[in-house]
């Protein structure tokens, strides 16, 4: 018996030392560990030790989600939960991000009031994901907080967003736009006209089939990023001379104007089907291309049978390029036409993961294509080949650039396929002659 109390009393101080750990530690750091729960969760930590009796009231990151409700029934006690919550917050504290997420089982009138309530206590990052169907009276102080700096709103699809005539966020540097639907051309130019600091927007899966043009024109702008957009019927312009990063993926449109994109570093291009299905392709390819022209780095995915992309005319020169990914489905247009303008390309990645049985080279016997690159010949040092199967056009592109790239050092190539073809695709590939010296070959 005497042993058995022993053993509980170690325990039980064992536990107490742990929580005095715990509970020792700066409320800075405690702060951070209890804002990474679930808000019902938050408000239970006051009730561990007197040490955290009004800890919760500091937190200054809320995160509110009805995902987290499991019935619908629970609904009203939930919303009681997160407006006790915020009215027990001491009224010194700030709140540094907001992130709110409904669509289950919040009441609509309550949610400006929330947001409301994050907005009077100078927020700094505001995360609104509203899910309710027709939602479109957003609390006008969104549109006029100064103290907002990061700022994500994406709503139900069929909610439209329609941006007061006094817009001006004078310190928001980051703006994500996702399905949603602006009210007009008027309302988008308010929108970035009103954000003067803007150095990052993303616009997600965004309706613009009441649009006539997507007018993006800010002088502060670094990042763009445009993905999924519904309707085709409208033409995108970009005016942004200190852009640095342009991601444009699978999105439809009639018209490209990109100007002035002198600043350019980074371009990630998606093109599939829905801008290759665009009445006049050729037109808007082009100008695509000749917009992300000055760029250094160059993402190009390519996922149709088409090979007009990249055929002489329709690709310009791109002097400043030295690092090309260039990742194929379908079939691979004349890929060489691109290594040939871009006299300062460095690094080469292919990547084959989509491609189909059937890729095959598209020459038709022009002599354009026939010659080899310079860059190949005199620049290119790193070349990755990625997804390689050992399929006899992706065999024929291996050996096209080992026969020609003369200054080349590290040559790697990354195998799929079934694994018992791989120890004979790797053989086929060391057994190559390469026209370099230094070359390094390595097969993973």
């Amino acid at each position: 018996m005497a042993a058995y109390q022993r053993k509980r009393r170690f325990a039980n101080q064992t536990r107490d030392k742990d929580l005095d750990r715990l509970s020792g530690l700066p409320d800075k750091v405690l702060l951070q560990i209890i804002s990474l729960l679930p808000l019902k969760e938050i408000v239970r930590t006051s009730i561990l030790a007197i040490r955290w009796k009004d800890l919760f009231s500091l937190v200054s990151d809320i995160n509110i989600d009805d995902n987290n409700v499991i019935r619908k029934s629970l609904g009203n006690g939930y919303m009681n939960i997160v407006e006790r919550f915020l009215f027990s917050r001491k009224r010194d504290v700030g709140i540094d991000k907001f992130r709110l997420k409904c669509g289950k089982i919040v009441d609509p009138f309550r949610i400006n009031g929330w947001i409301q309530y994050a907005l009077g206590y100078h927020v700094k990052e505001l995360d609104l994901t509203i899910g309710i169907k027709g939602f479109n009276e957003l609390n006008f102080g969104v549109f006029t907080c100064k103290t907002l700096v990061i700022l994500r709103l994406s709503m139900d699809k069929g909610s439209i967003l329609s941006v007061p005539t006094y817009f001006r966020l004078p310190n928001l540097k980051v703006l994500h736009l996702g399905l949603m639907k602006c009210s007009d051309d008027g309302s988008v130019d308010r929108l970035f006209s009103g954000c003067i600091s803007l150095e990052e927007l993303h616009l997600r899966n965004c309706e613009l089939s009441n649009m006539n043009k997507l007018r993006v024109c800010n002088a502060t702008l670094k990042k763009l990023f445009l993905s999924g957009f519904m309707g085709t019927d409208h033409e995108i312009e970009i005016i942004a001379p200190n852009l640095v990063h342009f991601s444009y993926y699978y999105t439809g449109t009639k018209g490209f104007s990109l100007i002035n994109l002198n600043s350019l570093s980074e371009a990630r291009i998606y093109i599939g089907p829905y801008l290759f299905s665009t009445i006049d392709f050729a037109s808007t390819a082009t100008a695509l291309m000749n917009g992300i022209s000055q760029a250094r780095s160059l993402y190009l995915t390519l996922y149709s049978s088409k090979p007009i992309l990249l055929t002489p005319g329709l690709v310009p020169q791109f002097p400043n390029l030295t690092y090309l990914n260039l990742e194929m489905g379908g079939c691979l247009p004349e890929w060489k036409i691109l290594l040939a303008n871009s006299p300062c390309l460095d690094t080469l990645v292919l990547d084959f993961e989509f491609s189909g049985s059937g890729l095959e080279s598209h020459n038709n016997g022009r002599d354009e294509t026939e010659k080899v690159p310079g860059c190949l010949m005199y620049k290119v040092k790193t070349i990755k080949v990625l997804s390689f199967q050992g399929k006899p056009f992706e065999s024929q592109v291996v050996e096209y650039l080992l026969k020609n790239a003369k200054v080349l050092e590290r040559f790697t190539v990354r195998l799929s396929g079934k694994k018992r073809l791989r120890t004979k695709i790797s053989k086929e590939v060391r057994a190559l002659s390469r026209v370099s010296k230094k070359c390094q070959v390595t097969i993973i």
